[in-house]
């Protein structure tokens, strides 16, 4: 049962004024969130150096990195139906205050105490479950931050900052590591998570309530009270009843795990083992897909807004999958003989290619999913969605390493990449598809 406050409705009509205050938080959120993604970027690599320079084991340096995945496994779904049942300004706030509090005490810790692994494990935890419970409502919230007409750019601007600092976190975390002493750093990085926190504060998730004359006080109070299993069953139930997204939602995450196996786990091996490929080249290789997601984001955020993203979203499906079907034959010395240097060239064009359609892909399905689920149920779907393709990450990288080691490696991307064209053709012919 809904109970509407009708004696307090507000409607924003000038087109200045929504233009003024949808710029002013497009403008906050993306400050927010390249001060928040930056910082714990920088954390993750800098720590993993600081790891490796003093106890050069390579087991210590992944448990490092599994801490940094595994809440974003198991929280996942919790924090979708947390987002959608608490205010998800404060969440967010209280997410990225706690997470700088985390990093300030592991300084505090280090400046009393020497920095341990055991401190180090802890706030690497802590820190990933306070980022999965601050990014699930923060993406849930775009479209109440926005207009609709700016929804995809401002979507396409959070994916940017996402690129960015993918590339520029290591980069900085190596500088940092280098020049300045680790327990500044910490204090400093800590500092930066209070600081995104207070810029949150000055974010207003009414945005989409006032242009459309929603009532500004809370307009709906359920009396009838779920169970957190009863949220996620729903949500869960919701995905079920959609069949476009079972279909994408499934694409999505089987080419996530096709991915891994076909190129993160396939290519290096075979850039090192058979192209001969130095270091240097291999590590410019490895930082040309961030690059290419940041070029896909650009043309995302300059493309037209589309009424109909099916079209787009079938071309940068078929182009994927032929470009990993091509990765198969350029890795098969059977079929291809060139040079290091030609191997090297043409894998940072398919790279940057297959990033692009990444991008180009995944920016109107989530827009689709700000679209068209309702926003009471909207971070419990996106969660569910994000945890199946988080949680089989982890599942392709083992597979992935255990068939590269057993089978002839060209057969990885060639396998996955006729798989993805199957599924492309299939795909094109559903009609339920066709109405995004």
């Amino acid at each position: 049962m809904e109970k509407v406050f009708q004696n307090e409705r507000i409607k924003i009509t000038d087109e200045k004024s929504i233009n003024r205050i949808v710029t002013k938080n497009i403008f906050i959120l993306i400050l927010g969130q390249l001060v928040s993604l930056i910082g714990s970027s920088i954390y993750s690599f800098a720590m993993g150096l600081y790891i490796l320079s003093t106890t050069g084991s390579g087991l210590y340096f992944s448990i490092t990195i599994a801490l940094g995945v595994i809440p974003k496994i198991i929280f996942g779904p919790i924090s979708g139906v947390v987002a959608d049942r608490v205010n998800r300004k404060k969440m967010i706030i209280t997410m990225d205050l706690l997470s700088g509090i985390v990093v300030i005490a592991l300084f505090a810790l280090s400046s009393f105490d020497s920095l341990r692994l055991i401190y180090i494990y802890i706030s690497t935890f802590l820190i990933a479950t306070c980022t999965i419970f601050s990014e699930t409502p923060m993406e849930a919230s775009i479209p109440n931050l926005v207009d609709e007409k700016r929804l995809t750019k401002a979507t396409s601007l959070n994916q940017a900052v996402l690129s960015i600092s993918s590339i520029a976190g290591p980069s900085i975390g190596g500088v940092v590591f280098a020049l300045i002493d680790i327990r500044l750093f910490l204090l400093i990085n800590g500092l930066s998570f209070i600081f995104a926190a207070l810029m949150d504060i000055f974010l207003d998730f009414k945005i989409k309530n006032k242009i459309h004359g929603v009532d500004q006080k809370t307009n709906q109070e359920n009396d009838v009270k779920h169970t957190f299993f009863e949220d996620l069953k729903e949500g869960i139930a919701y995905i079920k009843s959609q069949t476009w997204l079972v279909v994408l939602g499934s694409f999505t995450v089987f080419l996530n795990m096709f991915f891994i196996i076909g190129i993160t786990v396939t290519v290096p091996y075979v850039a090192v083992n058979v192209w001969n490929l130095p270091s240097n080249q291999l590590g410019i290789l490895e930082a040309m897909f961030p690059l290419g997601m940041l070029i896909g984001t650009v043309i995302t955020f300059l493309l037209p807004e589309a009424k109909s993203v099916y079209k787009r979203i079938m071309i940068c499906i078929a182009v994927a999958s032929i470009g990993m079907l091509f990765t198969g034959i350029l890795t098969c010395n059977l079929i291809i003989t060139l040079d290091t240097i030609s191997y090297f060239t043409i894998s940072i064009i398919l790279f940057i290619i297959l990033a692009i359609c990444s991008v180009l892909y995944n920016i109107p399905f989530f827009v689709s999913l700000q679209k068209k689920v309702p926003n009471d149920m909207l971070g419990r779907v996106r969660s569910v969605i994000l945890t199946f393709i988080t949680g089989l990450t982890p599942v392709g990288a083992v597979i992935g390493g255990a068939l590269v080691d057993i089978v002839s490696p060209w057969l990885l991307p060639m396998v996955c990449g006729i798989i993805m064209v199957i599924l492309t053709i299939i795909m094109s012919r559903m009609k339920a598809l066709k109405a995004i």
